[in-house]
């Protein structure tokens, strides 16, 4: 009896990978390296109170060449803290110790001044109080140990404070002031110049000096309604006296007089070789616009 070998053919099927980007696994590694780096050593700490520290916050995401940069810098700044003199220690050693911090030599390295806006905007009079406070800082700065871009910084904020509060103050000053002349130009009307000079004339004639006289009309004195109605309505009754009366009127006649009068202060002043006052300055320009429109 014959058997029949059947020789069966066996296939054999090729599958195909497909190739994964190898980049895309080596960013997803190093992603998951980085975010774990921190995890993993805290998971090495055995102690709750190191575990829980604050800083670990500010490493997270940061990876094993950043965190050792991190431990550098601490590392640095505890080297520093070391040469922290004691509070028993000499001068000599505490000057030591901040020259290792940047301060210069001597006061005379804080070159810093007062520059010409703030000092514009304070005042040539103010000028000297504010140089003596920079002084001032200088010497309290050098013996806090200040470097000389610190010191200066502090020095900055000071200044910039007291221009913040002058130019505050100004503006408050001039919206008042702007508020009680239109109060008072509703009460005189077209006689509100005729009103303004006649007090000038009258406080001139009885005594009041012609510095007082330009402080009180520079500083906005005369522009309070309850004290300049007062001196109008007393003005008033000079209104036949030569030297005051006839700026109490509205006509040509009063006007030129007026300017007649005013042209011969500046006079005065020219002569003197003195900067003409700036009330006076700005009462002749506006006797001469007012002369000017009623001819």
């Amino acid at each position: 009896m014959s058997e029949e070998v059947t020789n069966e053919e066996v296939t054999e099927e090729t599958v195909e990978e497909t190739p994964v980007e190898e980049t895309a696994v080596e960013e997803t590694t190093n992603t998951q390296s980085t975010a774990s780096f921190v995890d993993s050593m805290l998971e090495q700490i055995e102690d709750d109170d190191v575990k829980g520290a604050g800083f670990w916050k500010s490493l997270e995401g940061k990876d094993a060449t950043e965190v050792g940069k991190y431990i550098k810098e601490l590392q640095s700044f505890a080297g520093k803290k070391g040469d922290i003199p004691k509070s028993d220690a000499s001068q000599e050693e505490w000057d030591s110790f901040y020259t290792k911090l940047g301060r210069p030599e001597s006061v005379d390295a804080y070159d810093f001044t007062i520059g010409d806006d703030f000092a514009k905007m304070v005042g040539e009079d103010s000028v000297p109080f504010f140089e003596k406070a920079v002084e001032g800082f200088k010497e309290q700065m050098f013996g806090l140990g200040a470097s000389a871009e610190k010191a200066e910084e502090v020095v900055n904020w000071y200044l910039g404070q007291v221009a913040q509060e002058l130019e505050e103050s100004e503006a408050a000053f001039k919206e008042a002031e702007e508020e009680m002349d239109k109060e008072l130009r509703g009460q005189w009307g077209d006689g509100y110049d005729g009103m303004m000079n006649g007090i000038e004339a009258m406080l001139k004639a009885n005594g009041l000096p012609e510095e007082n006289l330009a402080f009180a009309l520079e500083s906005g004195l005369f522009k309070d309604p309850a004290l300049a109605v007062t001196l109008g309505n007393i003005a008033a009754r000079f209104q036949d006296d030569p030297e005051i009366g006839h700026h109490q009127t509205n006509t040509m006649a009063g006007v030129r007089d007026q300017l007649a009068e005013t042209d011969m202060e500046v006079l005065e002043y020219v002569k003197k070789g003195v900067k003409v006052p700036p009330h006076i300055a700005q009462r002749r320009i506006d006797l001469m616009n007012k002369l000017g429109e009623n001819l």
